[in-house]
């Protein structure tokens, strides 16, 4: 069968598969995905709004079109997925995996690994309304702290500047207090190692701020002002012309709880680059990230360029830093035209790292 387009599967409708009765609790079928893996499938897809309709035909936290809700029996819940709750959503989600397979969600099910196979809770009936308890099951536990009596483990997605800000200290201080642990690369850490600070410090001097990680007066006298085109034998900014208009780790309504990169607001049609050299694993439609383009850099870093009005960089294409990969542009879910760029230690929802500190490693300023 051959499909019009990859916007996703999920919004295709399949004959035959007939509605159960709305009656007792929806057991899961055998090939029931994690809830978490649905939960990073709608990140990307929805970024985590289950009761979302963007106007584009496809509603909810998984984006169903109204065929393929009512064709899998998701009116039994609502008459739309985004009336419906997350648990019956999910409930929908499994028969039409099992049906179609993870591909029915193209970009976001690979990018978050969804595949058949384990446990899935079950969803209430129709008309069931979602408690406080369950409420409170739905949502992700906070992670534990990672620190300790003069030390800090270091877990995924960490940087010196964040565990710095969670602890009171500087990066430069870390670095020099931890510099037998962390190596020579202090944009380099590793989870699992253990980092002193306060009094627990080794006594390795403290070497000169490597250009990796700049100043917080230069980050922060340019970080509203034009970014014009920077390019070096390594590095470059990805995008010139545009204002930063939401910085790392901001404090918002994103799925994460904070922006997960940088956006530089330009019109939409400016030509976006390569921050550096590597190889395109994906380009295209990527759910809520529009149309986007992920690379993977010769130092094994990932980079999203998001919400592009085109893509032309095609997969498997080597590129060089500040060769083009694109256009901005407003797709997704997109407030206006920007480039939402963010830097990932893997190529997972979640893995981001500051793009900052990275750009910053190749020599490119903002």
């Amino acid at each position: 069968m051959s499909f019009p387009s990859a916007r996703t599967l999920a919004g295709l409708v399949v004959a035959g598969i007939a509605a159960p009765a709305a009656v007792g609790l929806v057991a899961q079928p055998a090939s029931a995905a994690s809830v978490g893996t649905w939960d990073k499938v709608a990140r990307c897809e929805s970024t985590d709004d289950w009761s979302i309709d963007t106007g584009n035909g496809y509603y909810g936290g998984l984006q169903f079109s109204s065929g393929t809700w009512a064709e899998f029996g998701g009116r039994q819940y609502a008459p739309q997925a985004n009336q419906a709750t997350k648990a019956q959503q999910i409930a929908v989600a499994e028969k039409v995996l099992a049906t179609q397979g993870p591909g029915a969600w193209p970009s976001c099910g690979k990018l978050a690994g969804l595949q058949r196979g384990g446990p899935a809770p079950e969803a209430p009936a129709k008309g069931a309304g979602t408690s406080a308890a369950a409420k409170s099951a739905e949502a992700p536990a906070a992670p534990k702290k990672a620190k300790g009596a003069n030390g800090y483990t270091v877990v995924s997605g960490d940087t010196l500047g964040i565990i710095g800000s969670e602890l009171g200290v500087s990066w430069q201080t870390l670095y020099s207090d931890n510099r037998s642990v962390i190596g020579s690369d202090p944009n380099v850490i590793l989870p699992g190692q253990r980092l002193a600070y306060g009094s627990g410090g080794s006594a390795d001097s403290a070497p000169a701020a490597p250009k990796s990680l700049s100043s917080s007066s230069s980050s922060s006298s340019s970080s509203s002002s034009k970014s014009s085109f920077s390019s070096n034998a390594d590095g470059a900014l990805p995008v010139s012309g545009g204002a930063v208009s939401a910085r790392y780790h901001q404090a918002g309504g994103w799925a994460a709880g904070y922006h997960t990169g940088i956006d530089f607001s330009v019109s939409a049609g400016t030509q976006v680059r390569a921050a550096a050299a590597g190889t395109v694993i994906s380009s295209g439609w990527q759910g809520a990230y529009g149309n986007a383009v992920v690379i993977k850099h010769d130092d094994g870093r990932y980079t999203l360029s998001a919400h592009l009005s085109s893509a032309t960089a095609s997969e498997g294409e080597r590129v060089s830093a500040g060769e083009q990969i694109g256009r901005s542009g407003n797709t997704g879910n997109s407030t206006g035209p920007h480039l939402h760029f963010e830097v990932r230690s893997s190529n997972s929802y979640g893995a981001d790292i500051n793009p900052v500190t990275w750009l910053n490693g190749h020599g490119v300023s903002l």
